[in-house]
């Protein structure tokens, strides 16, 4: 009994041969046996596709993710470092947008701000390293990295980088082709829990992904 509480009815959002699907590609990533290059190739496709049930994997996989944030301060490192690759991946080539674009950008600066040791910290420059390139296109974020004092005191590499960003920056680039109006919100507001529940709706108190670290069985919602 108890299952009844909110949002513990995953079913009702992906198919159970969907969520296995999905699960089994994440056990692949895990296992090393699917590089991260190849899950972003084949997460294309899956957007792309006119396969509906392809699409549904690939809505299935993104939602898992995102819903698994709040688990990953207690992932091993190693799969916390493949997760954050990943995640910069999907921000990188475009694989989110919109609400849960805003989403993804909100959690990495989340982790960014974690001490400077945490693994959380580790996870938000892994993932930030994938995306790099498309910080020119948020001048807000970037000032919100910019202002996160351990970074500047330990990662000038990471400030320069930002700072030539901004610098290169046509100054009138955001009126012309309106990627200032654009830009994601990342400063959590009222609605922001919302649209977290609208990327990834909570599927319960336990992690759903795979994880493969040696002598750790992949965790099971209790019965």
């Amino acid at each position: 009994g108890g299952q009844q509480q909110q949002g513990q009815q995953p079913s009702t959002l992906f198919a159970p041969d969907i969520e296995e699907e999905a699960n089994s590609h994440f056990q692949r990533i895990y296992t090393s046996e699917l590089q991260i290059e190849s899950v972003i190739s084949m997460l294309r496709g899956f957007k792309a596709s006119s396969n509906q049930r392809e699409q549904e994997v690939f809505a299935c996989m993104i939602h898992n993710l995102f819903d698994e944030y709040r688990f990953f301060p207690r992932y091993p490192e190693r799969e916390l470092l493949i997760t954050g690759k990943l995640f910069g991946s999907l921000i990188q080539h475009q694989l989110v947008s919109s609400i849960t674009l805003g989403i993804a950008l909100r959690y990495v600066l989340e982790a960014l701000r974690k001490p400077l040791r945490s693994n959380m910290f580790k996870f938000g420059m892994c993932a930030l390293e994938q995306f790099k390139q498309r910080l020119v296109e948020w001048p807000q974020y970037c000032h919100h990295i910019l202002q996160i004092a351990h970074i500047r005191q330990a990662h000038d590499d990471l400030i320069n980088y930002i700072q030539q960003a901004l610098g290169a920056r046509p100054a009138a680039a955001g009126a012309q082709d309106g990627s200032q109006a654009a830009a994601p919100a990342v400063t959590p507001g009222p609605g922001a829990t919302g649209a977290a529940n609208a990327a990834g709706r909570n599927m319960g108190a336990v992690s759903t992904l795979p994880l493969s670290a040696p002598g750790q069985q992949p965790q099971q919602a209790p019965p």
